[in-house]
């Protein structure tokens, strides 16, 4: 008998891919890189700062208002004029400042010699004291004020032409058309006016401050006429330098309760002392500088730029992105307890029946004026989390029936110290500043000590952020 043959049924079984282990490995590699590429370009970077001690250079120059003792002289008759002395001389009642010539006979007569006119020994002398004292105070910054220096020098050497040219001409005594003036008092002569001759301290307005304004009219001209100016006189070497300040400069100087300042003209780098006082034109607190001399050096000028030869404070030095500002409860110093183990305040808490009793709760003092002490609204208890002081709780006073609700506040600056791996704000006292650095007092309760590291850009993190550098 035939062996039965026996059907098999064949099932398929679909084979399983092994996992390529190297794809999946560098598709999280992948991965990662991207999420880390991500928050590289959208997350700003925090840069740490170490801090240094050192000296902060402030400029110290400033731009003045010279407000002097002055008087206008004008012209008695109309005629051509010709000047004898120059400007910033010092003049007397015998000194001839000019002529004038009614018909213009005898000035004609003096321009057509003065090509025969030398200049005296004692002339050049004069010129020559010009130039040196020019060229001890030229900077190439200044360029401008050659041009001004050489109208100025062809002005003496006119000047002085025109005085020879006077004493060698008898005919211009006997012309009773021709008049010789004199000086009317004793002071320092000059050619120009601007407005602020009559001006004092009381008068001021904060546009004066303004030189950017400033113009100044030259009086010299070929013909005047009776009634016009023609010269003045600064005749008092007493005379104030009104200079602008800062609200915190001018503060700073009340602070030290300044009473004299020396200052260095950057005209001509030499020294000065003057009585200082503080006074405002306007809303502008300005620094009144006293001076009894140098006015004569300065006679030509209605501003004038000094420098405050004042000592650099010295403490410690951190960038000005560092700085940012925090807000603070405000607590009586009356309600400190203050004893060998523990600072703080004594907190009023409530039983389960509504009783009030009086809690101790340390807190950490971070700075003191006159009337309070300043805590951190965010300062919390280590074991239970919660916040010491939560706005509208109420201190209680010693052995007293004087309550208090926490709520009152205020703001402190500082910067955010990451000597731990994360955000601590620390106060600062600010001792000078500057477009880029700050000085700050080292040594201050909560303050930074050398060495410290803080956030170089201050806003853009938060107190206890994790810092990864």
């Amino acid at each position: 008998m035939a062996r039965r043959q026996q059907k098999r049924k064949i099932v398929s079984v679909r084979k399983k891919r092994p996992i390529n282990i190297d794809l999946v490995f560098f598709g999280a590699v992948a991965v990662y890189i991207c999420v880390v590429c991500y928050m590289g370009m959208t997350s700003e970077h925090i840069a740490g700062y170490e801090v240094t001690a050192g000296i902060l250079s402030v400029n110290h120059t400033y731009t003045g208002l010279a407000i002097r003792t002055e008087t206008l002289y004008n012209a008695e008759t109309s005629g051509y004029v010709s000047y004898y002395a120059r400007d910033g001389e010092r003049v007397s009642g015998t000194a001839l400042v000019y002529t004038i010539d009614e018909k213009g006979d005898i000035n004609k007569l003096i321009q057509q010699n003065a090509e025969n006119v030398d200049l005296t020994d004692e002339n050049f002398s004069v010129i020559l004291n010009d130039v040196k004292g020019y060229m001890s105070s030229y900077q190439n910054l200044e360029f401008s004020g050659v041009y001004d220096f050489k109208a100025s020098l062809e002005g003496s050497v006119i000047d002085l032409m025109n005085q020879n040219m006077l004493e060698t001409l008898e005919e211009a005594g006997e012309d009773s058309m021709f008049s010789r003036i004199y000086a009317s008092g004793i002071g320092i002569l000059e050619y120009y006016m601007d407005g602020f001759e009559s001006a004092t301290v009381e008068s001021l307005t904060e546009e004066m401050l303004d030189a950017s304004n400033y113009e100044k009219q030259s009086l010299k001209k070929e013909l005047i006429q009776s009634g016009e100016p023609v010269y003045k006189l600064s005749t008092s070497e007493k005379w104030s330098l009104i200079v602008p300040l800062t609200e915190e400069e001018a503060a700073g100087f009340q602070a030290e309760e300044r009473k004299f300042m020396e200052v260095e003209f950057t005209r001509d780098h030499t020294r000065a002392w003057a009585d200082f006082s503080l006074i405002y034109v306007g809303s502008v607190p300005c620094a009144k500088l006293d001076f009894n001399n140098s006015m004569v050096r300065f006679a030509d000028l209605r501003y004038i730029e000094v420098e405050f030869l004042v000592k650099d404070e010295t403490g410690l030095k951190i960038p000005n992105t560092a700085i940012v500002e925090k807000e603070f409860f405000l607590i009586p110093k009356k309600f400190l307890i203050d004893e060998e183990e523990r600072k703080g305040f004594l907190k009023e808490v409530y039983d389960e029946n509504g009783a009030p009793s009086a809690e101790f709760i340390n807190m950490t003092l971070y700075y003191a004026d006159e009337e309070n002490y300043y805590v951190d609204p965010r300062e919390s208890d280590f074991s239970t989390g919660k916040e010491k002081l939560p706005m509208g709780t109420y201190l209680v006073m010693e052995e007293s029936q004087d309550r208090f609700q926490v709520g009152m506040s205020d703001k402190l600056q500082g910067v955010y110290n990451i000597n731990k791996g994360y955000t601590q704000f620390r106060q600062i006292n600010i001792l000078s500043q500057n477009e880029e650095f700050t000085l700050v007092e080292e040594g201050t309760s909560y303050g930074l000590t050398v060495y410290d590291r803080i956030v170089l850009n201050g806003d853009a993190v938060d107190e206890d952020e994790v810092i990864y550098q």
